[in-house]
């Protein structure tokens, strides 16, 4: 058999970069890339597409050194300043990524995507008038763009006179010419300015439209997800943690904020962010790449693990489950590792990791956890008014439903088995009435003493990157607590996945009505354009 030889100059490697790259092999493609550098160390584009593919593969600090090498051969590329812009974004270098993205806009005005991703860098900076400022110059440079007003409406209330909600208006209008995905994120964007303007009824009918549009555009095994959370209380028996308790790594460092979405997970870390020996990490994937390392993966999805092989997890495994988790958080976060003084607890707010609060708990038996809960109701509303794009059961009322009750029955079964002590459960509403005693509650779990700090936690100031960051820079109201609620009849799907024992009695339609989707302090973070 003849093989083809391989490419022998610099364009050529490139273009079979290129090809491997269109067919989505992106290490192939790096290779490729690399080959075509090392032939023509200053061609710039070949920089950029090596740089992007770093990006691709998560290797964002190998990225940033390959955007600065072209930057430094062409300083007036701003595609090369756009992707800078987002690996440092991607390493929550946020101070960094503004500048990379300042710098793109200042050359090329119309860089529409580069002040939008900046207006997300600066929200999570709690620069909010300056992020506002970019969403408007993204819409402006691109009105067409229906992720721009979505960004910019979950973060600012617009009148009626502003020129964006105008704008807003108009390309709703011409939603049909636009794409099934741009039409969901319009009608999101809409919706949600729709009832900051107390126009509810016409809000509640763009929700139903966006999920929708997008419900047809997700994956989502329902059969298999709700399986799982049946499973699990089989698996971690009240037994099997017993018999194998004290058996993890020791540290008590962690504190794990779990629960649903839009529960006000965001708040309760911003409250523990504020005492000076707690760091707050926000949403960390780590433990579930430690868990996929450990126990393996499932050979039918490769993006699970294997299940059944939790009952061979013997105590070598387990030590080595939460140092391995401990590490990758040490490497992810050197700010926390190189802050003086240090820290002695950090927090983890990464909403899903409920599903894994029986293994973190063998991997790590003395970390926190702190279950972060909302009504039923309240929550599954909130959650309904958002786009998540990491959260495919969301976009369905019967399925959001269920998937609250079946969320609801694994925290029951969790608390039932943790040795007491180890979780607690603290309800939005309840922390809204009683503020400082829940307060006092959460640092005494947390082995943390009184700081009044915590008390003032709008006024700490640190990255937040959920959709909540402008929510908690302000003082608790507790009109947050009263939400305008659609007819029975609109929600009576919700209600049958809900079951009587979660649903509300009788019909909503006499409660006191309340703006639909200004309340919350958890979320998803905020879609970026890269």
């Amino acid at each position: 058999m003849k093989h083809d030889p391989q490419p022998a100059t610099a364009s050529a490697w490139r273009a079979e970069g290129d090809a491997c790259a269109a067919r989505g092999d992106l290490p192939a493609a790096l290779q490729c890339f690399e080959a075509a550098r090392s032939l023509d160390p200053a061609d710039v584009v070949v920089l950029e597409r090596l740089a992007a593919t770093l990006a691709a593969l998560n290797r964002f600090a190998e990225a940033v050194v390959r955007y600065h090498d072209g930057i430094g051969l062409d300083p007036r590329n701003t595609d090369l300043r756009h992707g800078l812009g987002w690996s440092l974004e991607q390493m929550h270098r946020l101070e960094q990524a503004v500048d990379a993205y300042r710098e793109a806009v200042r050359l090329n005005p119309k860089a529409d995507g580069s002040y939008n991703n900046m207006g997300n860098c600066l929200q999570s900076l709690g620069r909010f008038n300056e992020s506002h400022e970019a969403y408007r110059r993204a819409i402006e440079a691109a009105p067409q763009v229906p992720l721009y007003y979505r960004n910019f409406v979950q973060s600012k209330r617009l009148g009626a006179d502003d020129p964006v909600f105008a704008a807003l208006e108009q390309l709703v209008g011409e939603a049909a010419s636009l794409t099934p995905a741009n039409q969901a994120e319009i009608h999101f964007a809409y919706g949600q300015a729709l009832s900051d303007l107390g126009r509810n009824d016409a809000s509640f009918d763009h929700f139903l439209k966006g999920n929708a549009l997008y419900r047809a555009g997700v994956r989502y095994d329902e059969a298999a997800s709700l399986g799982l959370f049946a499973h699990l209380p089989e698996l971690l028996t009240s037994e099997v943690l017993a018999a194998r308790r004290g058996q993890g790594d020791a540290s008590d460092a962690p504190i794990f904020i779990v629960g649903m979405p839009r529960s006000g997970s965001t708040l309760i870390e911003q409250i523990l962010a504020s005492h000076p020996q707690v760091f707050g990490a926000g949403e960390r994937t780590e433990f579930g790449e430690a868990l996929v390392n450990c126990i393996g993966r499932d050979l039918d999805d490769p993006l699970r693990i294997d299940i059944e092989a939790l009952q061979g997890v013997g105590p070598a495994q387990l030590r080595t489950l939460g140092a391995d988790y401990l590490r990758l958080m040490r490497t992810s976060l050197p700010e926390m590792q190189n802050a003086t003084p240090g820290y002695a607890r950090f927090t983890d707010k990464y909403p899903f990791n409920f599903i894994n609060v029986g293994l973190i708990h063998l991997a790590l038996p003395n970390a926190r956890f702190i279950h972060s809960s909302r009504s039923p109701l309240q929550s599954c509303l909130s959650i309904f008014s958002r786009i998540f794009h990491d959260v495919p059961f969301s976009y369905d009322l019967g399925e959001l439903g269920r998937y609250y009750r079946a969320y609801d029955a694994l925290m029951a079964h969790w608390q039932r088995v943790l040795p007491e002590g180890t979780m607690i459960e603290v309800k939005y509403e309840e922390l809204i009435e009683d503020f400082e005693g829940n307060v006092r509650r959460l640092l005494a779990h947390c082995g943390l003493d009184w700081d009044e700090r915590c008390l003032a936690f709008h006024e700490t100031t640190r990255q937040v990157n959920t959709a909540s960051a402008a929510q908690v820079r302000r003082p608790l109201y507790k009109t947050s607590l009263q939400r305008w609620q659609p007819q029975q009849a609109l929600l009576q799907p919700l209600f049958d996945g809900l079951g009587p024992e979660l649903a509300p009695a009788g019909s909503v339609s006499g409660q006191e009505r309340a703006p639909l989707a200004n309340a919350g302090t958890a979320g998803n973070r905020t879609e970026r354009k890269s």
